[in-house]
């Protein structure tokens, strides 16, 4: 039942658990005869919880979430030297924020195994709840689920970043009014930080032309450095080597930032490498 909620597909949760799938097909058919409930409803496109099915799968979520919790535990009386640790976080977080604190932290704990997904934060608190992730490094989102809580990290401005000879090279700041009718790259819509630019432009009057859209600050940077159009990004998101190809220009007037937090889950066992990781972290932006 797990796998196929999961999957949302018979078969492919068959090939997971390596069964087939007519076997699956009757194992749920015994637990719903059991339950006296249905579970799922089919679908053209796969299967979908029905209302009693997501009842149960919240609880499975947790089930399977507790038992991998013990298995972290009894890893750490183990050997207290390894571990593992699982945290979700942006391309740009993990490319330079994390070096210099994964760097220490492997230090410390040499056998630690790190796992690092990245996404979007939507998707990255998602994880989260599923039991999925440790932690999660993320642009504050605007609501969060209950089961989760955001612990500061730190602030930081947008700036502004085009091509090396871009008119806007003139400006010693940028106002968001200047990039009314520019040309822009932009972040995919839906992610959290191309909702606050758009709400900082609206306010300011601001209807830039997207003339292309992302899922990567990365490929952002690099289509405004061959003239593509202007981008506005986490100041944190540059990098020295960037200066060589970018101009980049503070924004005039109130500032637009990004609140950076941790995201846990409030009832999840850390283990002592991921806390460690996490104190790291607080550390490196005091």
């Amino acid at each position: 039942f797990y796998h196929v909620a999961r999957e949302r597909s018979f078969s492919r949760a068959a090939k997971l658990l390596h069964i087939s799938q007519p076997a699956m097909s009757v194992r749920v058919k015994s637990l719903e005869k059991e339950l006296g409930e249905r579970l799922f409803d089919r679908e053209r496109k796969g299967v979908a919880l029905t209302e009693a099915g997501a009842v149960l799968f919240e609880s499975a979520e947790k089930i399977f979430a507790d038992v991998e919790e013990a298995h972290a535990r009894l890893r750490e009386i183990r050997d207290s030297g390894s571990g593992r640790v699982r945290l979700g976080c942006s391309d740009t977080v993990s490319l330079y924020l994390l070096p210099p604190i994964l760097k220490k932290f492997r230090r410390r704990f040499e056998a630690a195994e790190i796992t690092i997904r990245n996404a979007y934060t939507s998707e990255i608190c998602d994880l989260l709840v599923r039991g999925e992730l440790d932690f999660g490094i993320v642009t504050k989102p605007t609501s969060l689920d209950r089961r989760l809580e955001a612990r500061p990290l730190f602030v930081e401005p947008f700036v502004v970043v085009c091509g090396r000879d871009d008119p806007l090279l003139r400006r010693r700041e940028v106002s968001l009014k200047a990039l009314d009718k520019r040309p822009m790259v932009a972040l995919e819509k839906g992610t959290v930080n191309r909702d606050q630019v758009d709400r900082a432009l609206r306010t300011a009057g601001a209807r830039p032309t997207i003339v292309l859209e992302t899922g990567n600050i990365e490929v952002q940077k690099l289509y405004a450095s061959i003239g593509f159009g202007c981008a506005v990004i986490p100041e944190g998101a540059g990098s020295g080597s960037d200066r060589r190809r970018l101009s980049v220009r503070p924004l005039k007037g109130r500032p637009l930032e990004r609140a950076v937090s941790v995201v846990v889950h409030r009832d999840r066992y850390l283990s002592r490498p991921a806390r460690a990781l996490l104190d790291l972290l607080a550390e490196s932006v005091d």
